[in-house]
């Protein structure tokens, strides 16, 4: 083709100069313009045949590498990555970290939505819920990281700055999620099954490589990769969460790769659909291919559950795997405030392992990559006393595609990092309580990060006081109309929507209103119950509030002062003998025991019908604890709460605390037991977390340094108590 080209090429040329030049030589007189003309054409037309026959060459050069380099791929063999000398060897060891670099490729950043073969638990595309439309898919190739840190002491500022604006939103899109790496393994056809999604496939350079095994059918993919995090500090795999494909696969990557933690972020079930296939037996023992997973102990906490699991494989030594299950954050959305997350990352890192942390959800993209980059901006404002998210966002994703899956999952990020940095390393254990207690008094000497008392309560007051932080803050219309003034005592003290409990309504809208939040307990989210004293016109609700959520300890301060104050309504009977009595219920007491802090009484509710109690209904029966003071003497307080953990009839029934503004007494001994609780189950305390926590939902708890610092004594107190008994 191309001789016959380049032949007319010259024949035509040649036509052309006998018509012109009458077929004398080309350089006679008379011709020279014409002459030169025609050289110049006979030269362009060579060059250009020329530069076809380099063009057409290198095609076909192109074109023989690709279909070897595909028929390689097809048989399993083209792994030139970066990541190929990690698949055996330990990611952390130096000739490994040197080699795990995103390696760019030429593949086009295309749709992927054609046909896959393989069976089928591989679902539809991994979408954000923001749109791909405002999402940037160019494809960089080794695209430097642009920097733009933020200062620590700026980043609340900077949050208000940008709360209104698309500052978050262009930043987030300017990073595109996929860098057009090759995936050539992960899209292969007997691979296709072991995706849970079909457009989320790690890059061949930086991904989990298992040993494979001819004679048991066993390959070397995983859905899983290698990121490092700030300062290349830590090696942490991303994976998404097993499906029943590659149950066996999952279980074989924790032992090869040394997993001795598991951060786990999605539940198994999230909105009627498996997100993950479970790879823990429910009791005792159960084998997943070679490998035995026993489950040692559960411990379950109000959005997290800590599993202690033993892997074992014939004729090698067991090893001890602790599983970090996080259960309060749905499926590409963010968590209701940042608190719980903060509390579980910390708890996360105060287990060191000598093995490697693995973090998963269901795609292993979205709440894994928004869980790694806060650990790794945490790190980096340690370091240098700033935080890049953009940089973080982007050297992520060069490790794993889509990692932060949406916009509202990196807004978030960056209210996490600002609540995780003002309360880091306040996860305490208890071997380290009294050097805790000492930094706060202000006896450490040397330690320039130590806090008082004064400093931490006006460090956590002034996260937790923005809205920044409280996003669901916004009252409703209904909730704010006329129709229920009349039920709140104070107009700056009104409940949360997101957590308010809504009554069973009678005669209208307005019925369902009562002024309470639920709050957590140390191991049910939304368990407990803080509430205002009842108005007069408020006793009734009070009591559907307490049968209708199975209420079984009602804790309420501030009641004697209804000799002065005409606002709180008769909502207990005058003695033992006397039942009080409205419209729907008739309540009856029997005091139990009284002394000069507490008395406890039994109360007997029983609904009415039109004639009056209902013989048809039993009562209910609940606890109630009068107190008597309103002191902050860690001696009451640490009282007070141990009455409550022993008065509680189970783990599972709820607990109503009340005073007269619903926030203020009620709100300390509330998160005092939540502390105590937690000090005995789990041997830690967390005091501006689990303030933190509550004040979100209840923004009016802990007002004052003093209560603050009462939270802290009566825990002293309680410990020194607690060692003096345990070395008797």
């Amino acid at each position: 083709m191309f001789s016959i080209s380049f032949s007319r090429a010259l024949a035509l040329t040649e036509a052309r100069v006998e018509r012109e030049g009458g077929g004398g030589e080309v350089g006679s007189s008379g011709n020279g313009s014409s002459d030169e003309t025609l050289i110049a054409a006979v030269v362009g037309a060579v060059a250009a045949v020329i530069v076809i026959v380099v063009i057409m060459g290198a095609f076909l050069f192109w074109r023989c590498r690709s279909r070897k380099s595909n028929h390689e791929a097809e048989n399993g063999t083209v792994m030139s990555s970066p990541m190929e000398t990690v698949k055996t060897a330990d990611p952390e060891s130096a000739d490994a970290a040197d080699t795990m670099k995103p390696q760019a490729a030429p593949r086009k950043a295309k749709p992927r939505s054609g046909s896959l073969t393989g069976e089928s638990e591989v679902e539809e595309e991994y979408s954000e819920e923001d749109g791909r439309s405002e999402i940037s898919t160019n494809i960089y190739e080794n695209e430097t990281i642009r920097h733009t840190p933020v200062p620590v002491e700026e980043l609340k500022a900077y949050l208000h700055e940008h709360s209104t604006d698309s500052h978050f939103k262009n930043q987030f899109a300017s990073v595109p999620m996929d860098t057009g790496q090759s995936q050539n393994n992960g899209r292969l056809p007997h691979n296709n099954k072991k995706n849970r999604y079909k457009n989320i496939i790690p890059y061949d350079s930086t991904r989990v490589r298992l040993t494979t095994d001819e004679k048991q059918n066993l390959g070397d993919y995983i859905n899983a990769s290698y990121v490092k995090d700030y300062n290349d500090s830590e090696i942490i795999i991303a994976s998404q969460g097993p499906n029943d494909a590659i149950l066996n696969d999952f279980v074989r990557m924790l032992w090869e790769q040394n997993i001795d933690r598991i951060v786990m972020l999605t539940n198994l079930i999230e909105a009627g659909k498996k997100k993950c296939a479970m790879y823990w037996p429910e009791s005792g023992k159960k084998a997943f291919g070679e490998i035995k997973i026993e489950l040692l102990t559960t411990r379950i906490f109000a959005e997290y559950i800590i599993r202690h699991l033993q892997l074992s494989k014939s004729n090698e030594p067991p090893r001890d795997v602790i599983q970090f299950h996080f259960t309060a954050w749905p499926d590409k959305l963010t968590p209701d405030s940042p608190w719980g997350l903060i509390d579980f990352y910390q708890t996360v890192r105060t287990e060191s392992g000598t093995g490697r942390l693995l973090v998963h959800c269901s795609a292993g993209v979205g709440r894994t990559g928004t869980f790694i980059a806060l650990g790794s901006l945490l790190k980096e404002a340690e370091a240098t006393g700033k935080m890049d998210f953009r940089a973080t966002l982007q050297k992520m994703r060069q490790y794993r595609m889509h990692m932060i899956q949406t916009i509202a999952q990196y807004i978030f990020l960056h209210k996490a990092v600002l609540v995780g940095h003002m309360t880091s390393g306040t996860v305490i254990k208890v071997n380290d309580i009294a050097a805790r207690f000492l930094s706060l008094e202000g006896g450490a000497s040397g330690d320039k990060s130590a806090r008082t008392y004064q400093q931490e309560f006006d460090d956590l007051a002034a996260v937790c006081d923005e809205d920044i932080i409280m996003p669901h803050q916004q009252k409703d219309e209904k909730v704010q109309g006329n129709n229920t003034k009349s039920k709140d005592r104070l107009s700056n003290i009104l409940p949360n929507n997101l957590y308010r409990p809504l009554l069973a309504a009678q005669g209208g809208e307005e019925n369902k209103y009562i002024n309470a939040v639920f709050v957590p307990s140390l191991t049910h989210n939304n368990q407990d119950i803080l509430t205002q004293l009842p108005l007069p016109s408020t006793v009734t609700d009070f009591y559907r509030l307490v049968t209708q959520f199975e209420v079984g300890l009602v804790v309420a301060f501030e009641v004697d002062s209804k000799a002065t104050d005409e606002t709180i309504g008769d909502f207990l009977p005058e003695d033992d003998t006397k039942p009080l009595n409205n419209e729907l219920f008739e309540i009856k007491t029997i005091t139990l025991s009284e002394n000069t802090v507490l008395k406890e009484m039994m109360l007997i509710i029983q609904k009415k019908d039109e004639q009056g109690p209902s013989s048809s209904t039993n009562p209910h029966r609940l606890k109630f604890l009068l107190c008597k003071t309103a002191s902050l003497d860690p001696e009451s307080v640490l009282d007070v709460a141990q009455n409550i953990q022993a008065s509680r009839p189970t783990q599972e029934s709820r607990i109503v605390y009340m005073c007269r503004n619903g926030a203020n007494l009620c709100g300390l001994v509330c998160i005092q037991s939540i502390l105590l609780d937690r000090l005995d189950v789990d041997q830690t305390i967390a005091v501006p977390l689990v303030v933190g926590a509550i004040r979100a939902i209840r923004p009016q708890v802990i007002p004052t340094v003093e209560q603050y610092k009462c939270l802290y004594n009566v825990l002293k107190l309680s410990y020194e108590t607690r060692d003096v008994y345990g070395n008797v």
